[in-house]
């Protein structure tokens, strides 16, 4: 189910929060939460459930053996039971048609043996959506409590809800049992400053990508349909448009994560913060997909040995953590090297910052948002020959070529809120007076009158 359909809009939210509010129980109200998360979750794909209770099964009941093992043998044997049940599913449904049946395919290719039934049978395999995001979350638990960070969760229901809490269920933001389940021990009553606010985050996530994500989409999607075809005007307006593109796409659904789950009296970790003001990677990654940046920074490149061994195993550590980051994005070359990349800016950064040279801020942002955009181009083209005709056509070998008016429009639009506004997460509406409200209310009517021809999000596909 899409936030951004009227299906959710006027029937599964309104319904949903009639009844949480009316139900007076606590224990009550965390069951329904979770039977509506279940039942969003299973919408389209009504098996998607019971993966992700086997899934949750999987966490949970090795979140309580590893509570009662006793012994540091034990407990690490415990959490990599743990972890690797929980993470199998993921291996699965995900990666099968990568690393196994693409190498077979390759092998049989050069010896002349058909393995095409391997091919057949994983290149049926459905990936279901939000799968990575309640792994990681699942994983994260386990670890946690490995480390006496938490202490593990007994009350089943609890732990379903932070499991499948269906705002963040599709596309983050990636939360940490430590943030959430302190939420769930006390009683909510109705607060209608918070509820404004989450009504409100939500209204700007929803304009965010239907009025901005969706229109950018329709020209991004039409020049790099045909890489082959591009110069160099429009080949980086395709990118850059596709830069923000992604953002508003991204942001405008955890702005409506973020928002509903106000609404039900849940506060989730805000993601993002006007990434493209960065003035290094390194800060880019503090302000891009944020949850993300720190799930792998505390669950895979501290365990490597982060910057504590040396400075050649630290770039080391830096490039398989964004190595894996990006290949956590989808089974694909493409978004392997779109991590490596990103490692190699990191380090490249890492390296330089001891040199004796300053750059002004507003060089280094827009140098920063250029190797970004560049960056794009591995994660959004999927084929050696589409990347190379993207980056050929950058690089200005293929001639000038022409960008349409209304794209640059939309960028400069884009730029405007990126550079010269807050993030909307940040907002107080203390300082705010009917004005603003009418505007915002106005933005969200336009959304919903547009919702028939909108997409859907992008980090649905991860």
């Amino acid at each position: 189910m899409l936030f951004n359909s009227y299906t959710f809009l006027f029937g599964f939210l309104p319904f949903t929060l009639a009844v949480f509010f009316a139900l007076r129980w606590q224990t009550a109200r965390i069951a329904f939460v979770v039977a509506a998360s279940f039942a969003f979750y299973g919408w389209t794909v009504r098996w998607f459930p019971l993966l992700m209770a086997a899934s949750m099964a999987a966490s949970y009941g090795s979140g309580l053996v590893l509570a009662r093992m006793q012994t540091e043998r034990t407990r690490k044997a415990a959490l990599a039971v743990g972890v690797t049940a929980t993470l199998s599913l993921l291996l699965y449904f995900k990666y099968a048609d990568f690393p196994v049946a693409r190498s077979l395919q390759g092998v049989g290719d050069l010896s002349g043996f058909s393995v095409g039934s391997v091919r057949d049978f994983t290149r049926h395999i459905v990936l279901p959506i939000g799968i990575s995001f309640y792994t990681f979350e699942g994983i994260s638990y386990l670890v946690d409590i490995y480390r006496r960070q938490i202490e593990a969760e007994r009350n089943l229901l609890r732990y379903a809800y932070f499991i499948s809490f269906f705002p963040h269920l599709i596309a983050g933001p990636i939360i940490r049992y430590a943030k959430l389940g302190p939420q769930l021990r006390s009683f909510y009553r109705f607060d209608p400053d918070l509820f404004a606010s989450g009504a409100l985050l939500f209204s700007f996530g929803l304009a965010k990508k239907v009025l901005i994500a969706d229109n950018i989409a329709r020209w991004t999607d039409l020049y790099l349909a045909a890489p082959g075809n591009l110069g160099l005007l429009n080949s980086w307006g395709a990118m850059i448009g596709y830069a923000f593109q992604i953002y508003f796409d991204f942001s405008g659904y955890c702005d409506m994560a973020l928002g509903v789950a106000r609404m039900l009296g849940i506060e989730l970790p805000w993601n993002f913060n006007r990434p493209y003001r960065a003035a290094s990677p390194a800060e880019f990654w503090r302000r891009w997909n944020v949850t993300l940046s720190g799930w792998l920074r505390d669950y895979l490149y501290i365990p490597l040995g982060g910057n504590r061994c040396g400075t050649l195993r630290r770039d080391a550590n830096l490039m398989a953590t964004m190595a894996i980051g990006g290949l956590w994005h989808g089974a694909a070359v493409n978004f392997g090297l779109w991590g490596v990349y990103q490692g190699v800016l990191l380090v490249a950064h890492r390296r330089l910052q001891p040199l004796p040279i300053r750059v002004p801020r507003p060089v280094a942002v827009a140098v920063t948002f250029v190797l970004v955009v560049i960056g794009w181009v591995l994660f959004r083209m999927q084929g050696a020959s589409a990347i190379g005709d993207v980056l050929t056509a950058m690089a200005g070998l293929n001639g000038l070529g022409a960008v349409s008016w209304s794209l640059v429009a939309w960028i400069a639009l884009s730029g405007a809120l990126m550079w010269g506004t807050p993030e909307e997460w940040t907002l107080s509406l203390g300082t705010w007076r009917w004005p603003r409200f009418a505007a915002v209310g106005v933005l969200a009517g336009v959304a919903l009158i547009w919702l028939d021809q909108t997409r859907p999000f992008i980090y649905f596909r991860f």
